[in-house]
């Protein structure tokens, strides 16, 4: 799951793209998208396949992606580059950068983490104990525990990318081979490049694509999520979080609000920790309000934190408005200063909107969200009541 206003960028040209070859044997990637900046000598090549997970295999895009990563680390190190794997709620992403000389060889190892994968009985228990380490990781903290909770609730259909234990149980190497032959398809797989390169290299560079090799998996079985989550928070503060369902909310004006309810509260809370969040994938939209206060004030904090829309409401203004598009379209270009987090903006539209202009578009519609638009969204988030989520300060021992 994203968090848009934590994440998000927009670049400030739009993308050279190039449709892949009709030739349906070249497997060429559904789409390429070059944005260029010759003045550095190297290059972010971004790779994702909308590979969603199967039903009762949740988790097996990000299995495949632990098995690859040694030998893709390896080899993108060899000549001087670096590699990042992502797996979000839209897509299986690879992202490399190295010199933008060696285009060639760092598609070529892109192109390579495609195959259903060679594995042994060790690497796959391996995989699966980084997997179950995630799935821990995620509940440990107090902060990811609330958003945990808030997206299983805004959206139980959204998984975890690392699975579920009873996902889990079910892999073995030639399930899992299986399984990502049924998930790739060469029209799903989308590649962005930021750096000193033109697209018809580019383009090149990923026009042969290996075949899906088809194959079936073990019938489709429903994946369950534990009742209760795996492990307890550490939290020696309180943390209170909101979730709002808000799909069919305009994704700028979204956005604009959420940065609005971000200052408000922590205007209002000056000793707490604040953070609003804009979801939106594939699956849908939603607002997240994460809070923590310490003991003493988290009855006040909850107070707040519940009344922050209809308060908001009432002391908005298109000043305020104005002020905090152009806020949310400044943290957007600062996120976006590197090659690497260039290319994931774009990625991103493009995963969830299939448009390689995508993010300019968002960019600029934020520019022109205006206080009507703003009071809109709004309306609709007082009109229902959001997913709430509570965890206490821990007991300390006396010592």
């Amino acid at each position: 799951m994203l968090s848009l206003f934590l994440t998000l960028a927009a670049g400030t040209a739009a993308a050279d793209t190039a449709s892949p070859p009709s030739r349906p044997a070249d497997a060429a990637a559904g789409m390429v998208a070059v944005h260029r900046q010759p003045a550095i000598p190297i290059v972010a090549l971004r790779m994702s396949v909308l590979a969603d997970d199967p039903p009762g295999y949740a988790g097996a895009g990000h299995l495949v992606q632990h098995l690859v990563l040694p030998t893709l680390r390896e080899q993108v190190r060899r000549v001087g580059g670096d590699v990042q794997i992502t797996r979000g709620a839209d897509a299986v992403v690879y992202t490399v950068v190295g010199p933008a000389s060696e285009l060639d060889y760092l598609a070529g190892v892109l192109r390579s983490t495609l195959r259903p994968p060679q594995l042994t009985e060790a690497q796959l228990v391996a995989a699966q104990r980084e997997l179950r380490d995630e799935r821990n990781a995620e509940w440990e903290t107090a902060a990811g525990h609330v958003r945990a909770l808030l997206r299983a609730r805004l959206f139980p259909e959204d998984l975890s990318p690392a699975g579920t234990p009873a996902s889990a149980e079910r892999f073995t190497p030639e399930v899992v081979r299986s399984v990502w032959a049924r998930m790739y398809q060469p029209e799903r797989v989308a590649v962005i490049a930021v750096g000193d390169v033109q697209v018809g290299r580019v383009q090149e560079a990923f026009s042969r694509l290996p075949d899906p090799s088809g194959g079936g998996y073990r019938e489709a079985m429903a994946d369950t999520v534990p009742a209760a989550p795996p492990v307890s928070p550490e939290a020696t503060r309180g943390w209170v979080g909101l979730g709002y369902s808000a799909s069919d909310a305009d994704p700028a004006a979204l956005t604009v609000v959420a940065r609005l309810l971000r200052d408000h509260l922590r205007e209002r809370l000056p000793s707490a920790s604040v953070e609003v969040e804009h979801w939106w994938t594939r699956q849908g939209q939603g607002l997240a309000v994460v809070v923590a206060a310490q003991p003493a004030g988290l009855a006040a904090a909850r107070r707040t934190t519940g009344a922050a829309v209809g308060a908001l409401t009432s002391t908005l203004n298109e000043e305020r408005v104005r002020a905090a598009a152009a806020a949310v379209r400044r943290d957007m270009l600062f996120y976006a200063r590197r090659p690497d987090r260039m290319a994931d903006v774009v990625g991103q539209f493009v995963d969830r909107q299939g448009d390689a202009n995508a993010a300019q578009r968002f960019y600029a519609e934020v520019e022109r969200v205006d206080e009507a638009e703003v009071r809109a969204v709004l309306a609709r988030l007082a009109d229902r009541t959001p997913v709430a989520v509570d965890v206490p300060p821990q007991r300390l021992p006396n010592r």
